[in-house]
């Protein structure tokens, strides 16, 4: 049950639907496939850093949903 004031990131419209299909295909709630993937990164992370792929500067950056048109 989320709790009034506390952080909520919008997750990107392509993850909800690839997180949406693959929760298709396990059978499972959206929620416990997005809390098992994050429960298994948090564990990778606490590991260390050198165990996680790291991502290049630009995978953080806010992408575009729409090629723009010219």
């Amino acid at each position: 049950m989320a709790q009034h004031g506390l952080y909520q990131p919008k997750i990107a419209d392509e993850h909800i639907r690839q997180l949406y299909q693959w929760a298709k295909r396990l059978q499972m709630p959206m929620t416990r496939l997005v809390n098992a993937l994050l429960e298994h990164a948090l564990v990778r992370l606490e590991q260390g850093v050198e165990n996680v792929s790291e991502a290049t500067p630009e995978a953080y950056r806010r992408r575009k949903t729409r090629p723009e048109e010219n």
